[in-house]
């Protein structure tokens, strides 16, 4: 696997002349999942789907950006400040989507926007009215009342109201529909659209997502970064190999992530400079960003980037 974040430079943001994100050496320790220890950076200007399998530790990153948990070691920083500090700019600066809404279950979705407004002086009531009736929200409708689907729709609206210049996404299309969820993908384009500076940070397990809008990928897997660059760049690094279990040996099998073998056959994720240690048995075939993630997601535990 790639040794190094993306083979071309980090966009840095034209201000500060930094990473949107960046993390290092960061650690997380649960006893039972120990998150890290993580470098890695995220460009100014691109959506970057960061991926990987249930439990490898996506949310437990976004938690530590945002400050709800305390790293046990290490450091981030967004938008070019740490991460802790008191900085009201860089909070009016970021727009946050997790799994569950932040604001009171017996508030309608009016009350909601009403109590966030006077915190943030960018806020865009007309746009918050635009964004509800493009979800078909009902700003009469109570929180408590919402399906997931609706409450996902009703948090990227306080989310993008008040003019964010990073947003950060926790499975934001997770349970939605095909058709909401390609208005919402829609919606992140036309954001992403708008101002040179704007970038995404977009957590999902839906490839198909990433693969109509993300720019950039970083893979996960047991709480490490197994993967980093472009889209295509991680595509192209990787090949799927096929073949009957005797063409299997010592050598070949070390060149295989997530080997799958069942009654007389194997398949597994190969790099792509590795497809000469295997005979003419194997049948070797591109890879999809699906067949990344699953099987990087499923390799050891004890196999760093």
């Amino acid at each position: 696997m790639n040794n190094s974040a993306d083979s071309r430079p980090l966009t840095a943001d034209p201000v500060t002349g930094t990473p949107a994100i960046t993390v290092t050496n960061l650690v997380r320790d649960f006893g039972r999942f120990r998150l890290g220890p993580l470098d890695l950076s995220i460009p100014v200007g691109y959506i970057t789907g960061l991926v990987g399998a249930n439990g490898a530790g996506k949310t437990t990153l976004l938690k530590l950006l945002l400050g709800l948990q305390t790293p046990d070691a290490g450091e981030l920083s967004l938008l070019g400040h740490p991460v802790g500090d008191d900085n009201v700019a860089v909070r009016e600066d970021i727009g946050v989507v997790l799994d569950a809404p932040f604001v009171l279950p017996d508030w309608t979705i009016g009350n909601a926007g009403r109590a966030l407004a006077p915190f943030y002086s960018r806020w865009d009531t007309a746009l918050f009215g635009r964004l509800l009736n493009r979800f078909h929200l009902e700003p009469s409708a109570q929180v408590k009342s919402l399906s997931r689907g609706e409450s996902t729709k009703l948090m990227l609206a306080l989310a993008m109201a008040h003019q964010p210049r990073l947003l950060l996404l926790d499975e934001p299309t997770s349970g939605l529909d095909p058709a909401t969820r390609r208005d919402l993908l829609d919606l992140f384009a036309e954001f992403m659209a708008a101002d040179p500076s704007h970038t995404i940070l977009f957590s999902t397990h839906l490839t198909s997502d990433l693969e109509r809008i993300a720019d950039h990928l970083r893979v996960l897997s047991h709480g490490r970064l197994v993967e980093a660059g472009t889209l295509d760049e991680v595509v192209e690094r990787y090949a799927i190999a096929r073949g009957p279990r005797r063409a299997l040996t010592p050598q070949n099998r070390a060149l295989i992530y997530g080997l799958h073998e069942r009654a007389d056959i194997f398949d597994g994720l190969i790099a792509a400079a590795d497809t000469a240690g295997f005979g003419v048995e194997v049948v070797i075939d591109p890879a999809t960003l699906d067949d990344i993630v699953v099987h990087l997601s499923t390799t050891a535990e004890d196999v760093p980037l």
